[in-house]
């Protein structure tokens, strides 16, 4: 399967969250940013997350994105958990 195959395939799974990720966030900004400030761990697992939801979009009964989301939101909860030990 060459690149472009995979691309158009995945688009149609996952609904372009690569796309949609930056257009629903774009407004937030700012509010992304002091999260960046305040919690610079949490970012990537969030990012990660909020692709998760989109890409739920295109494939509501992809049992690995809801997985991954569980996954990474216990990274934080562990995160954070041992942060106040």
């Amino acid at each position: 399967m060459s690149i472009r195959e995979l691309i158009i395939s995945r688009n149609k799974q996952y609904a372009e969250a690569w796309r949609r990720t930056g257009e629903i966030t774009k407004p937030l900004a700012d509010e992304i940013a002091v999260m960046h400030r305040v919690f610079p761990q949490a970012m990537i697992p969030w990012w990660t997350i909020l692709c998760k939801l989109l890409r739920i979009l295109g494939d509501p009964k992809h049992i690995d994105s809801w997985r991954d989301l569980a996954g990474y939101a216990t990274l934080v909860v562990d995160y954070l958990e041992g942060e106040s030990k």
